[in-house]
């Protein structure tokens, strides 16, 4: 595992343009305020977005899934709880290295590996930053999602998300550090 000052991490054309917006906003505690985040600037990427909310340690509501995110799940995901996607092994590691997100506070960028209906691996890169609600309070989780381009498939059904495994995490400072933490074992834990 790498970790990266934010400014300088190797990230995708999309993750960058969010990061560089990100890093432009106004910040308390290195974080910055939802009311301060405008979708415009993001117009053309936003599709890619997923918005969390830490509801409690064990649930990770899904405020928000653009257009090729609920593509690749198949269905609408709004209002669910991410966790409920993560394999029983990889729950509780998902759900720690979120909050970090929020807690450290810094930002996450997570390689995994997709399967989905046609049985095909692919891969996904996500990438998250921490912003705060309405009350000021760091519980939102903003993630950039890009996934492999999957029009080549035959069929829609073949495309659909059954299943995705954190292969690497690597965590960027946004001024407050790294986390302090040993992850070990398979996934990148």
């Amino acid at each position: 595992m790498a970790n990266f000052p934010l400014a300088t991490a190797p990230l995708k054309p999309r993750a960058r343009q969010f990061a560089d917006y990100w890093l432009s906003l106004p910040r308390t505690d290195f974080i910055p305020h939802r009311r301060d985040f405008d979708p415009a600037a993001l117009v053309g990427i936003l599709d890619t977005f997923m918005i969390f909310e830490i509801v409690a340690p064990d649930h990770f509501l899904i405020r928000l899934a653009g257009t090729t995110v609920i593509e690749h799940y198949g269905r609408e995901i709004t209002g669910m709880n991410y966790l409920d996607f993560r394999t029983p092994d990889e729950r509780p590691i998902t759900q720690a290295m979120m909050s970090l997100v929020a807690t450290q506070p810094c930002g996450q960028l997570v390689l995994q590996s997709v399967r989905t209906g046609d049985g095909k691996g692919r891969a996904s890169q996500s990438f998250g930053l921490p912003m705060r609600d309405d009350e000021g309070k760091a519980r939102l989780l903003y993630y950039q999602v890009d996934y492999i381009r999957l029009d080549d498939l035959k069929t829609r059904d073949e495309h659909y998300l059954l299943e995705q495994r954190t292969v690497v995490r690597h965590f960027m400072d946004i001024g407050n550090g790294f986390p302090d933490i040993a992850l070990a074992g398979p996934f990148g834990r």
